[in-house]
């Protein structure tokens, strides 16, 4: 698990770009669907839905996220972050494909 980064509580602006890489390589999220999977220090989901964003060019591999206000509170952190990946034909990768990176949340 690595710390992805570090952010104050009440925070909106948008956070990123995060690489997806494979075997060193950013991958081609060409056709792709990209969703976010957070979730706080108890393990309860925070809703992503429409917060994330591929990169204008796919081929990147970069991904963004930007929080609603109330999304990530430092009372519940730190969260847990996978982005899940899923092709045209429905088949689901996630990144990282092991333990979750974090993002720690401080008070103003």
């Amino acid at each position: 698990m690595a710390k992805l980064l570090d952010i104050v509580e009440g925070w909106t602006g948008e956070l990123g770009p995060f690489t997806l890489k494979a075997d060193g390589t950013a991958v081609d999220l060409t056709g792709m669907t990209v969703e976010l999977v957070l979730k706080d220090r108890s393990g309860t989901a925070v809703t992503t839905t429409g917060d994330t964003r591929v990169h204008g060019t796919p081929t990147t591999g970069q991904v963004y996220y930007q929080p609603d206000a109330a999304d990530m509170t430092s009372a519940a952190s730190p969260y847990s972050v996978h982005w899940k990946v899923t092709d045209g034909s429905g088949y689901v990768v996630f990144f990282p494909n092991s333990a979750a990176d974090t993002i720690v949340v401080f008070k103003p």
